[in-house]
């Protein structure tokens, strides 16, 4: 998953998520309307989506900053990549990036019980635009939120230190079979994983007394794990700045994440790293 604000768009980028756009709205759907309205160049407008593997962008949405509240819209898949899940994880990770602020949008009527599973419910009289009925929906924060999915930091899981800090020069290693790499410098640990691994990234600080986590989402520093069924959690510790440890996962992530770290410690991994690896393994559940 990516995610980006205008100004951090390359050309090609802004040429593969606009031509999404005009391929499912303008062309499949039909509608006549102005897609470029200038909302994307908005600073504080957040750009998410998949790549599709050749250059161009397999599902989008955007994510509006209208003071009080937010607005998630563009909500996008191309025709060959529907069924994956894909625009549910997007939507996933758009509730994230509002910070309990309430969300709107609007949804294409036949839509309306799919936004549901998010939280989303219909705030007013339906309406039809560009010859499609649409029904407003509106999101309003609860309870722990982000995130608006069935997984949750188990309520037991406390922070723990690492046995040791990660010692040893930078370096950069890949695992086995290229499912991810392993880059170690300066004390911080990245894990990266294929995105059909539903891992995005995962940043791992040490310090003597603390492991910090953070995904790679935006700019703000989170743990964001997706799991093989497309829902989303986050580490709210780590949100907060306090750190968190990986026993915060619930067990259906730790699992896939441990069966990685486990093919990671036994690679050709820098021994740093294995240490790292092998350190973590022995607290996952």
């Amino acid at each position: 998953m990516r995610t980006a604000r205008f100004a951090e768009l390359t050309g090609a980028e802004v040429y593969g998520l606009c031509r999404l756009r005009v391929d499912v709205f303008v062309v499949e759907q039909q509608c006549a309307y102005p897609e470029l309205d200038g909302r994307d160049l908005e600073p504080a407008t957040v750009h998410l989506w998949f790549e599709d593997g050749e250059g161009g962008a397999a599902a989008t949405i955007r994510v509006l900053d209208d003071g009080d509240t937010r607005a998630i819209g563009r909500v996008a898949t191309a025709a060959v990549h529907r069924g994956q899940g894909l625009s549910a994880r997007l939507i996933e990770a758009g509730i994230a990036l509002c910070d309990g602020v309430p969300i709107t949008l609007g949804a294409q009527a036949h839509l309306e019980g799919w936004y549901e599973r998010f939280g989303f419910r219909r705030s007013g009289p339906g309406y039809v635009e560009d010859g499609i009925p649409h029904v407003p929906m509106r999101r309003e924060p609860t309870a722990g939120d982000p995130p608006a999915s069935p997984w949750r930091p188990r309520p037991e899981a406390r922070r723990e230190p690492l046995p040791a800090p990660l010692q040893g020069p930078a370096a950069s290693v890949r695992v086995v079979g290229g499912k991810g790499v392993l880059q170690e410098e300066d004390g911080a640990l990245l894990l990266l994983r294929t995105a059909a691994d539903r891992l995005e990234a995962l940043a791992a600080r040490t310090t003597p007394g603390d492991w910090r986590a953070g995904g790679l989402l935006a700019t703000r520093p989170e743990v964001v794990a997706h799991s093989p069924d497309g829902g989303t959690e986050h580490v709210a510790e780590a949100r907060a700045g306090t750190g968190a440890w990986i026993a915060a996962l619930s067990p259906a992530l730790a699992a896939p994440l441990g069966a990685w770290l486990r093919a990671a410690a036994h690679g050709p991994v820098d021994p740093a790293a294995e240490t790292f690896a092998r350190a973590l393994l022995a607290r996952l559940p």
